[in-house]
């Protein structure tokens, strides 16, 4: 397969596949996580080769060159356009799912199955319950196939106008931990590009004359932050949801709370945002756990204070 193509993915995506089978679908990573797979390409009988990101909620098509004229590839302008309509009319019908997931979602409170979770989490000292955050009863999909159902922490990933563009799912087990599936947290499809997204846990406050906000992967690690410091913290996701995270307007201190990966992910993520968000303008502080391998939940488990 063309490298170019493969350039190609990886400008939209931010992630490619080492190599492209010939033929049917090629799945790949779009993040460090190892269980995950939501890069897609695949290469058709008449040469064009389609490819994005479920996750990300993006696509696109490219033809491939002629190799006996060592052709770059090439758009397919035709191709491209059938490819983005009917991604909107994908993106449409996403929307109205993920909107009537949310919809049957009921406020957590401390006896839920998720409350159970999150206190066994050793969140147990949240006085309130984020409107970001829902609970449903949902089943859970593996290969396809339903495995059952199962309760279910939902966060609401949403852009800087509110628009709900995906939904974090945490799947619960009847002991009020994680569920025993192969991939207890998922996220949705999305209506659209979650590029900057994020789950909006709490409102910025002033803190020392400021409007403050932090910003932290995972729920429970945001969470925690919050408990720790007293700074209002949403949950960006995933690292690359922190290197494109996109802040709100008037926000004036950002606390980057990154996690200390051993790979160097999420610390190189956060570096990009504050350097991002310094150039704007923006007081920033990145906060890294001293222990390797570890987040800032892990940190307040261990009585250590995030700020």
């Amino acid at each position: 397969m063309d490298h170019a193509i493969i350039s190609a993915i990886r400008q939209l995506i931010g992630f490619a596949p080492n190599e492209i089978k010939p033929q049917g679908l090629t799945r790949f990573a779009t993040s460090s996580r190892p269980t995950n797979r939501d890069g897609w390409v695949r290469v058709l009988p008449d040469g064009i080769v389609r490819f994005g990101c479920w996750r990300q909620g993006v696509s696109s098509w490219w033809r491939d060159g002629d190799r006996s004229h060592q052709q770059a590839a090439k758009r397919d302008p035709q191709a491209e356009r059938a490819a983005l309509a009917k991604l909107e009319r994908e993106r449409v019908r996403i929307k109205r799912v993920n909107a009537s997931i949310w919809g049957l979602g009921h406020l957590l409170h401390e006896q839920s199955p998720v409350g159970q979770y999150l206190s066994n989490r050793g969140l147990r000292d949240l006085v309130e319950y984020p409107a970001a955050l829902k609970m449903a009863e949902l089943p859970y999909f593996d290969d396809g196939l339903e495995r059952g159902v199962c309760p279910v922490m939902l966060g609401a990933v949403t852009d800087m106008q509110g628009d709900l563009m995906a939904l974090h799912r945490t799947y619960i087990g009847p002991n009020g931990k994680k569920a025993p599936v192969p991939q207890p947290k998922k996220l949705s499809r999305a209506s659209g590009p979650v590029s900057g997204a994020s789950i909006k846990l709490s409102k910025p406050t002033i803190i020392n004359g400021k409007l403050v906000l932090g910003v932290a992967e995972g729920i429970e690690t945001a969470l925690a932050c919050y408990l720790a410091s007293g700074i209002p913290t949403w949950s960006c996701v995933s690292a690359g949801g922190i290197r494109s995270f996109e802040w709100p307007e008037g926000l004036q201190s950002l606390v980057v709370f990154a996690d200390n990966d051993e790979n160097g992910v999420g610390q190189a993520a956060a570096r990009d945002l504050a350097g991002r968000a310094a150039a704007a303008g923006l007081e920033v502080r990145v906060l890294v756990p001293e222990i390797g391998g570890t987040d800032w939940l892990d940190a307040y488990l261990a009585g250590g204070a995030a700020a």
